[in-house]
């Protein structure tokens, strides 16, 4: 398997462990905490990772270009993680999933061949709708509990529920759009460059809304958290590098459908870490990704 290839396949699995740890945090750790950490701590390994190896030399010698390309790419990704997170608690948990993913993997496909100049053959075409179909029986209706603002019967019920599905498609433009520029910067420059200004950037815009929605206070929880806590961050700061490296080794479409198979690694790894139960849509959604993962790995 190509290093590009094999790179997005481990960036999917990183950005499984990387939740499945975090699922195991105290509610003392809000969400806004944990992502803000994540951030910034995969920063500071970046930087320490660069000093060691002299990979710092790329943020000097770096083109202005490549720079802003970095940063635009942060700036869309960020605002689409926001805008999912939106969708989520506004419309159904499943619904809004299976939308943003898949149009994520269509668009990123149109956005290669439009913009990249890119080829998708059929067996890949083939692969990419069924990771589609898979992560939507893993996440589609009645698999997963609604949102109380989806669930609950009577006024705004469908209006709810078409801006969530609304919210979700817009991430998914973002998310593509964020794709390109974060190619067209890699031609430009390094995965460690890339991986930092990205990051850095993304890790200023979560500590800036800490800062003005006042939620910079540490939670007060035991060591174990603060570990588990710094796993997870060490899981997100791979999926990072992992993401970038795919995306400046392999086509931008197939880097997007192999990661986008995350759920069905994250679905085996809460099997084993949290115990939780497979039931058939689980089963059957796993089997159909895993194929369609198979064939676009095959598709040379």
């Amino acid at each position: 398997m190509p290093l590009g290839e094999l790179a997005a396949l481990l960036n999917a699995v990183a950005c499984a462990a990387t939740g499945v740890t975090a699922k195991t945090l105290s509610p003392a750790m809000r969400p806004v905490h944990v992502i803000t950490a994540h951030t910034v701590i995969a920063s500071a390994v970046f930087l320490i990772i660069g000093a060691a190896t002299g990979g710092l030399d790329g943020l000097v010698t770096a083109p202005a270009a490549a720079l802003l390309l970095f940063s635009a790419a942060a700036l869309l990704n960020t605002v689409g993680g926001f805008i999912f997170f939106t969708a989520i608690s506004t419309g159904s948990v499943g619904g809004t999933y299976t939308t943003t993913t898949g149009l994520y993997i269509l668009l990123s496909l149109l956005a290669g061949v439009l913009f990249l100049g890119e080829t998708v053959g059929p067996l890949a075409a083939v692969g990419a709708a069924g990771i589609a179909c898979g992560v939507y029986i893993l996440n589609g209706p009645g698999r997963i509990t609604q949102t109380r603002a989806a669930a609950q019967p009577g006024r705004g019920r469908p209006s709810k529920l078409f801006t969530g599905l609304g919210l979700g498609a817009g991430t998914a433009v973002l998310w593509t759009i964020g794709l390109l520029v974060m190619k067209w910067g890699l031609d430009r420059s390094d995965v460690l460059t890339g991986s930092f200004m990205r990051n850095s950037v993304a890790a200023s815009l979560y500590l800036a809304y800490a800062l003005a929605g006042g939620r910079v206070q540490l939670p007060r929880t035991d060591r174990r958290d603060w570990l588990k806590l710094a796993v997870s961050a060490g899981f997100f700061a791979s999926s990072v590098f992992s993401w970038n490296y795919a995306l400046a080794h392999a086509s931008a479409g197939k880097t997007a459908v192999l990661a986008s198979a995350s759920p069905v690694f994250a679905m085996l790894m809460a099997v084993v870490v949290l115990r939780e139960r497979l039931n058939r849509f689980a089963v059957a959604g796993a089997a159909v990704a895993i194929a369609g993962t198979l064939l676009v790995v095959a598709a040379q």
